[in-house]
């Protein structure tokens, strides 16, 4: 009689080859995480509170830039550290030691208000990055000066700037024009430069 043949035994994969596997999978995954760059959500997804938020996280970021301690910053701005983060993710970073920094500079769009040698009317600007908004700043500390008759950070600031396309007055003439109007307005003039919305 015919021999019969057996069956074939199917191979098994190396349960050490199928553990490999998945943690090259795992190990991938998090690559990806720690590589993929946080987003900041869309003006237009953002109802009426988070866009003050928005506006408090920029208020956070510029006064721990000046120095200010997280809880004096916290305070002043109205929003926590741990709030900040989520509308403006690519101004802040962890250090070595896991805590929460913010970077000297960031490419966010404001929107900020500035004065004009009308009483009570103001310019809005959409500024992007914190460098041009700290070159508003200065320009307004400057304004402020003027306004107490001292005009030499005014003549030490850079001539003809323009931001959004707007030139930053710098003649005195203009300036005076300018500070007497604020000294008419109703809002007083230590606030009539500020963040004013989102952009």
């Amino acid at each position: 009689m015919p021999s019969k043949r057996r069956p074939r035994a199917r191979r098994r994969r190396k349960p050490e080859a199928r553990s490999n596997n998945q943690s090259q999978l795992i190990i991938s995954r998090h690559d990806i995480s720690r590589k993929s760059p946080l987003r900041a959500p869309r003006l237009g997804q953002l109802n009426a509170h988070q866009q003050e938020q928005r506006i408090a996280a920029f208020e956070l970021l510029r006064l721990r830039r000046q120095g200010f301690t997280w809880k004096d910053a916290e305070e002043q701005s109205g929003i926590n550290r741990r709030i900040a983060p989520r509308f403006l993710p690519g101004a802040f970073f962890h250090d070595e030691h896991g805590r929460l920094q913010v970077r000297r500079y960031d490419r966010y769009t404001r929107k900020l208000k500035i004065p004009t040698t009308r009483p009570g009317e103001f310019r809005s600007l959409r500024v992007r990055g914190s460098r041009k908004a700290s070159l508003v700043g200065t320009w307004n500390n400057a304004l402020k000066a003027a306004g107490r008759g001292d005009f030499s950070l005014i003549d030490a600031f850079p001539r003809n700037t323009f931001i959004d396309g707007v030139r930053l007055a710098t003649s005195h003439t203009e300036v005076s024009r300018i500070v007497a109007a604020a000294a008419e307005s109703d809002q007083p003039f230590e606030d009539i430069y500020g963040l004013v919305g989102t952009a």
